[in-house]
């Protein structure tokens, strides 16, 4: 069943629950990560712009977005409900390109696809130096209106 082309405009939900970006840091022994009141405020602010950028992005009459919004839309529990939320780790290049997206393990694998063919490569501000990476974000489909 292919949903309603407003159905498919329903906004994107960066969710912001501690600024869903905890920054976190991959590729070391062990891996760290700060919340928000622990990060540094630039960090905040930066995952705060990469949140906006995002969901602008996500909610963009692009053909990805548009296949990421149809495979999220068949995951709700009933219509008038958000989806879950889809949580992925982003890590963005010195000088903010993003290199690398991934969704959590549990993401069906066509919205993992969707999710990399609306992120991967695009570009974002450069990131703070020292950043920790990546940042966590969460991203649901909200109902239709």
């Amino acid at each position: 069943m292919i949903a309603s082309r407003s159905h498919l405009h329903a906004p994107f939900r960066t969710l912001a629950a501690g600024i869903a970006a905890v920054l976190g840091l991959a590729g070391q022994a062990q891996a760290q990560s700060l919340t928000p009141d622990e990060a540094p405020e630039a960090w905040v602010a930066y995952a705060e712009n990469a949140t906006r950028t995002l969901t602008t992005w996500l909610e963009a009459d692009e053909a990805a977005a548009i296949d990421l919004r149809q495979e999220l839309d068949q995951l709700r529990s009933s219509p008038d409900q958000p989806t879950e939320s889809l949580e992925l780790r982003l890590w963005v290049s010195a000088d903010g390109v993003v290199t690398r997206v991934e969704p959590a393990p549990r993401a069906p694998l066509k919205a993992s696809a969707a999710l990399r063919g609306v992120v991967d490569g695009r570009r974002l501000p450069p990131p703070p130096k020292g950043m920790l990476q990546p940042l966590r974000l969460a991203v649901q489909l909200e109902p239709p209106a």
